[in-house]
């Protein structure tokens, strides 16, 4: 092999280094904006993404449709140049005039011809602007649904950052701290209705004494009752 052709192998071989470099490189970038972007954004870069795809569909079918205008005269003028030319070319045979004759003819089977290559030709550049038609509306349809999609994800942003939001603002309910106060609150009053016993406990003795006492008064005023009952 000569030297030309190592230089062109080694070339080729560094090309092939630099593009899988440059993948790498891509998918990098794919995943710091997968990691980066939120989604609201993400869709909304589709879609723009999209919209550049769409309009340029539009004018490519711009241009296919000028094309078409453009055969159209072709297609007319030629027309009129082979009828105009059938015309002559019988004027002149009537006359005798062969040489006018055969130069009609010539001209007319021109003409001829080119009608038949821009027939041809309008009807490529009509293939064409139909499968650009419905790859139009393939778009569009593409891009409603995109647009759908994307006012209901930001329904959901939304919504998940107003609980996110509420969530900050209130604070959570720790249920174990209301249970251990609850249960504070039962022993204090276990402890207030002990204490309420044991009053009640000790006072007792205090009031079997005063009855007593009572008691002894009345037996005592009974009987000298009765003594003086009977002296009499």
């Amino acid at each position: 092999m000569n030297g030309n052709g190592i230089n062109i192998k080694r070339r080729t071989n560094h090309m092939g280094i630099f593009g899988r470099i440059k993948d790498i490189a891509a998918a990098d970038v794919h995943r710091l904006l997968d990691q980066v972007e939120d989604p609201v954004s993400m869709a909304k870069y589709y879609i723009r993404q999209l919209e550049e795809q769409i309009d340029k569909v539009r004018a490519a079918l711009e241009v296919q449709i000028a094309a078409e205008q453009q055969f159209d005269v072709l297609i007319a003028r030629t027309i009129q140049v082979v009828d105009k030319r059938s015309r002559q070319a019988k004027l002149a045979v009537d006359r005798g005039e062969e040489d006018i004759a055969k130069l009609a003819i010539q001209e007319k089977l021109h003409h001829a011809k080119l009608h038949q290559t821009y027939m041809e030709q309008r009807e490529a550049i009509r293939q064409q602007m139909e499968a650009l038609r419905e790859e139009l509306g393939r778009l569009i349809d593409l891009r409603r649904e995109l647009n759908d999609k994307l006012t209901f994800l930001m329904a959901r942003m939304n919504a998940a950052a107003a609980l996110r939001a509420t969530a900050r603002t209130v604070p959570a309910i720790d249920a174990g701290r209301i249970s251990r106060g609850f249960d504070q609150m039962e022993q204090k009053i276990m402890r207030l209705e002990a204490s309420t016993l044991a009053y009640q406990a000790v006072g007792q003795p205090t009031s079997r004494l005063t009855d007593w006492s009572e008691q002894d008064e009345v037996q005592a005023e009974l009987d000298s009752l009765k003594a003086a009952r009977q002296s009499s």
